[in-house]
């Protein structure tokens, strides 16, 4: 028998992470950017993605068993995906994707330094978008020769050099570290900020986080 769960709290009270309820969000003071609840406030953000995401792909990357290990493969750039999508809405402030969820994905990997060398292309962030995204979640599968490697050269390669509609061949182990890295530098940016970007990034954080706990 495994552990036992612990006890739900109230509807009006919910766990927003494992660690933090809607009530800790809700006495932050976040009006100033050098108020010591920034803090807090990004806590919340990493341990909300860190417990209900990063470490339970962790789990699996780590898992004893080789095999799970090894075909593990699909589940984690899901939760990628599920993450990139995610992380988009907070640099924007909105509740859900607004617009095409393509673009989405191009304005996510042209704007994050760990990811833009590449998907340096509008047509390659698609055709992940298509392939793998949408192929994994909604049927269970990459589509045409799009795979999922680990140990490869680069992130993101040609599956046939100079046939990008054929698909993509993405490594991984090398997708999810430079995923981790991004939401990283944005929590650092959220608690140092240094440009007034930073600063804007900030205040559609909260917006987001808003829509979280309502």
């Amino acid at each position: 028998m495994g552990s036992k769960l612990r006890e739900s709290p109230s509807n009006s009270n919910p766990y927003i992470s494992p660690r933090y309820r809607a009530d800790d969000w809700r006495r932050l003071d976040l009006n100033s950017p050098t108020n010591p609840d920034w803090m807090t406030a990004v806590d919340i953000f990493l341990d909300r993605l860190c417990g209900r995401f990063l470490t339970p792909i962790e789990a699996i990357i780590n898992h004893p068993d080789c095999e799970i290990q090894e075909f593990s493969g699909f589940t984690i750039i899901a939760i990628d995906c599920l993450l990139i999508e995610t992380l988009n809405q907070f640099y924007r402030g909105t509740d859900e994707t607004v617009g095409r969820h393509e673009d989405a994905f191009w304005d996510f990997f042209r704007g994050s330094r760990f990811f833009k060398n590449e998907f340096d292309t509008k047509q390659k962030a698609e055709i992940f978008y298509r392939h793998f995204r949408c192929g994994i979640l909604h049927q269970a599968q990459t589509k045409k020769l799009s795979k999922i490697r680990i140990g490869m050269p680069a992130m993101a390669q040609l599956s046939v050099p100079g046939r990008i509609k054929e698909g993509l061949i993405i490594d991984r182990q090398k997708f999810h570290q430079a995923l981790f890295n991004e939401i990283n530098d944005y929590a650092d940016k959220l608690k140092n900020p240094k440009t007034q970007k930073d600063l804007d990034l900030g205040g559609k954080f909260v917006k987001k986080m808003l829509y979280i706990v309502h």
